[in-house]
C-alpha cells in the first residue's frame, strides 16, 4: 500500500467521500478493516473528489447516416473516428479486478452510495448488455438499415448518467464484442466516466474469442481511460464461510474477523445491513448495531457487559434466528457479572433453537477459568471495607468475602458447564440443518451430502 493511501486513510480530518464512509462502516462493525480494500477506497476517494467539480462537457452533435455497410464496417474493423481525441477534462475511472469474495463490489458500492451527484447508475454488466442490445433493436425499428445506432445509444446513456459503475465487467460472445468496441469508445466521447469489477485483468477479456484482434481497441482504450488496480488478498472469504463446518473461532485474528465479517452475507442471503435498529418491547428499546433479515451482530461488550436482562436476551431471540457474537473473552470471577449474562444469552438463543456464531480469545472449554486473581478480589474488598476498621476486622471481612466469592465460584463453574453443553449442541451440523436460518441449513446439508459423497468414493 503506497504511502499517500495510508495518510489518506489515517487522517482524522476526511471523513467525506468513500475513506469516510469505509471508516465510518468498520466503526460500526459492517466492514472488516482491510489493507487491500483500503487501498482500492483510497483510489476511488481520488476519483470521488475529482468529480465533485466535474460537468461533461455538451455531447458532439449526431452523425450523419452512413452510407452502404457503414454499420458493418464500423462494428467489425477500424474507423478513424475510434482515433479521434476523447475530452481532455474527463476524470480517469476505475478498473478493479481479482478473484471473488475479495470485496470489490462492496469497495464499488461504497464509492456508488458516497457519489452526490443524481446522474449515476449501478447495473450488472450483464444486465446492461441486455439493456444496449434492446435499445439496438428498437433504434432498428425505426431507422434506415445502414444507420448506426452506437453513437445515438451512448449518448442516450450519457445523458442518463455519466458516472456507470459496472459489476463483473466480462465478454463471452461476439455479439457483445462487437457492440462493445465502438460503445466504449462512444461512452467516452461522451464524458462518461467508468468504474467496473471483473474477475479479468483487462488484457483477458474475450480471451481466444472470434476475431479477439477486433476487439482489441477497446482493452486499450479501457486501460487508458481507467486505473485499473488489483483487489486480490489471495483468500476467498466468502468460500471459507460456505465450507466451514465450525460456527465457532478463536483465537480472534483478522482472518477470524474477516469469515464473520463474510457469515453475516452468508447467514443473510447477502441482504442490505442496517445500523443501530431498535426492537421495542415492554415498553422499552433494545438498539441492535448490525442486522440484516433475521440476523443480528453485537460484539460480546455490547452484550454482556452492558446491563442487560433475560428478557432482553429472550426478546432478541424472538426478532433474531442468528446471532453473531464477536470478541468473546476469557473469563474469570473477575467477570462474573458478564459471565451470567453470557450464560442467559446462551440459554436465551438455545431455547429458541437460534444458531450463534461466534469468535472468542480461547475455544469454548476454556472461556471461564472459576478463578480470580488475588490483586484483583483484594482491589474490591478494598473498596467496601469502611477506612476506619481496625485492621484485623477487615481481615476478618476479606476471608469472609473470599470463601463466599469461592463458593459462587462453584456455582458459576456448573452453571458455564452446563452453558458449554449447550454451545457443543448448537455447534452441530444437526442443530444448524434443524435451526431457524434456512439459508445457513441449506448450506449445511449441502456439506453434509458431500461428506457423504467422499465417504462413499473412499470406501
Amino acid at each position: 500500500m503506497d504511502a499517500t493511501a495510508v495518510d489518506e486513510l489515517t487522517s482524522t480530518e476526511v471523513e467525506d467521500g468513500p475513506i469516510g464512509e469505509y471508516k465510518r462502516l468498520v466503526r460500526a462493525g459492517q466492514f472488516i478493516d482491510d489493507s487491500f480494500q483500503r487501498l482500492i477506497v483510497s483510489r476511488l476517494d481520488r476519483l470521488y473528489r475529482e468529480l465533485l467539480d466535474y460537468t461533461p462537457a455538451k455531447s458532439p452533435d449526431t452523425p450523419k447516416p452512413l452510407g452502404g455497410v457503414g454499420y458493418l464496417r464500423k462494428l467489425f474493423g477500424r474507423d478513424a473516428s475510434d482515433r479521434e481525441s476523447m475530452p481532455e477534462d474527463t476524470p480517469r475511472g476505475l478498473y478493479i479486478y481479482g478473484d471473488v469474495g475479495t470485496g470489490k463490489t462492496t469497495t464499488m458500492d461504497l464509492f456508488y452510495d458516497t457519489i452526490p451527484t443524481p446522474h449515476k447508475r449501478r447495473i450488472h454488466f450483464h444486465a446492461f448488455m441486455l439493456d444496449v442490445h434492446s435499445r439496438i433493436n428498437t433504434f432498428k425499428r425505426t431507422h434506415r438499415a445502414t444507420d448506426d445506432p452506437v453513437p445515438t445509444i451512448a449518448r442516450e446513456l450519457a445523458a442518463q448518467a455519466y458516472v456507470l459503475c459496472f459489476d463483473e465487467f466480462q465478454v463471452t460472445d461476439i455479439a457483445d464484442a462487437m457492440v462493445l468496441r465502438r460503445l466504449v469508445t462512444e461512452l467516452f466521447r461522451n464524458g462518461v466516466v467508468i468504474v467496473t469489477t471483473s474477475n479479468r485483468h483487462p488484457d483477458e477479456l474475450y480471451k481466444n474469442g472470434i476475431q479477439r484482434e477486433s476487439f482489441m481497441p477497446c482493452i486499450e482504450l479501457l486501460k487508458r481511460r481507467c486505473e485499473v488496480v488489483s483487489l486480490d488478498s489471495g483468500t476467498d472469504y466468502r468460500k471459507i464461510a460456505r465450507e466451514t463446518e465450525t460456527v465457532y473461532f478463536s483465537p480472534i485474528t483478522s482472518d477470524t474477523n474477516k469469515v464473520l465479517h463474510a457469515l453475516v452475507g452468508l447467514a443473510s442471503g447477502n441482504a442490505p445491513v442496517e445500523t443501530n435498529v431498535e426492537v421495542r418491547f415492554l415498553g422499552r428499546a433494545l438498539l441492535v448495531p448490525v442486522a440484516a433479515n433475521g440476523v443480528a451482530r453485537f460484539s460480546f461488550a455490547q452484550l454482556c457487559r452492558e446491563a442487560h436482562s433475560a428478557a432482553d436476551y429472550i426478546e432478541l431471540a424472538k426478532h433474531y434466528h442468528t446471532l453473531i457474537l464477536t470478541d468473546v473473552p476469557v473469563m474469570d470471577m473477575s467477570n462474573r457479572n458478564e459471565a451470567r449474562r453470557f450464560i442467559t444469552l446462551i440459554d436465551a438463543l438455545y431455547e429458541s433453537h437460534a444458531v450463534l456464531i461466534m469468535s472468542s480469545e480461547n475455544d469454548i472449554y476454556n472461556l471461564f477459568t472459576g478463578k480470580c486473581e488475588v490483586d484483583s478480589f483484594r482491589a474490591e474488598t478494598a473498596k467496601i471495607a469502611s477506612p476506619v476498621e481496625p485492621a484485623h476486622l477487615s481481615e476478618v471481612v476479606t476471608e469472609d468475602r473470599f470463601n463466599a466469592l469461592a463458593y459462587a465460584g462453584e456455582e458459576e463453574v456448573f452453571a458455564f458447564q452446563r452453558a458449554i453443553s449447550r454451545l457443543v449442541e448448537m455447534s452441530s451440523r444437526r442443530w444448524i440443518i434443524s435451526g431457524r436460518n434456512r439459508i445457513l441449513a441449506e448450506n449445511a446439508l449441502c456439506q453434509e451430502q458431500s461428506t457423504d459423497d467422499r465417504m462413499r468414493s473412499a470406501a
